[in-house]
Order: structure tokens, then C-alpha cells, then sequence
């Protein structure tokens, strides 16, 4: 039994070293145009109300999993779940997020 890995593997290693090296800057620049949208005024702060319009946008689009979830609650449901979910995003408590809150969550 050889003690080398398998070619395949050497090649799913490769790749995977290469989405790490090459995804993270393509992640930050989404993230970016992301924080972009979502900052209405370009204020470099995203209110709650800029994020309940973003958020809401996306999500009543949306496709995948939790934008049907969404889709199905009732206005005041979604208001909530928008909520929390600034308030968990908001690192300090600020009532606005910055970019380091948005990149972190």
C-alpha cells in the first residue's frame, strides 16, 4: 500500500487551497457591493430601516430555503425576525450597523 496520496486527492487538496486563496477576495467584494446596497445614503451606516428594506428585498425574491420561510410569515413576523437579527448583527449596540458588523455576521 503506497504511503502518497491519490492523485484526486492531491487534486481536491489543490482546489480547495484555491477556492481559501482565490474565494476570499471574491466573498470581501460581495460582501462589499452587499454593504453598498443595503447603505441607501452611503453614509457608511446601515440603519435599521435600510436594513429592513434590504433585507426584505432579498429575501421576498429569494428562492432557496429561508426566503420561502420568510415569504410565509405574516408582516409583523418578518419585522421581527429583521430585527433581531440587526440587533444580534449590531456589535456595541450602536442602532446602526458599520462594516465591521456587516463582515462579521
Amino acid at each position: 500500500m503506497s504511503t502518497q496520496p491519490c492523485r484526486s486527492s492531491r487534486r481536491l487538496a489543490t482546489a480547495a487551497l484555491a477556492v481559501t486563496i482565490l474565494g476570499t477576495p471574491l466573498a470581501h467584494a460581495q460582501m462589499r457591493r452587499n454593504f453598498n446596497d443595503a447603505d441607501v445614503n452611503h453614509d457608511g451606516r446601515i440603519t435599521l430601516q435600510e436594513f429592513e428594506s434590504y433585507a426584505t428585498q432579498r429575501l421576498m425574491t429569494g428562492t432557496g430555503f429561508r426566503a420561502q420561510r420568510f415569504q410565509q410569515m405574516s408582516a409583523q413576523q418578518r419585522q421581527a425576525v429583521l430585527q433581531r437579527r440587526f440587533g444580534q448583527m449590531d456589535h456595541g449596540h450602536k442602532g446602526y450597523l458599520d462594516r465591521s458588523d456587516w463582515n462579521a455576521s
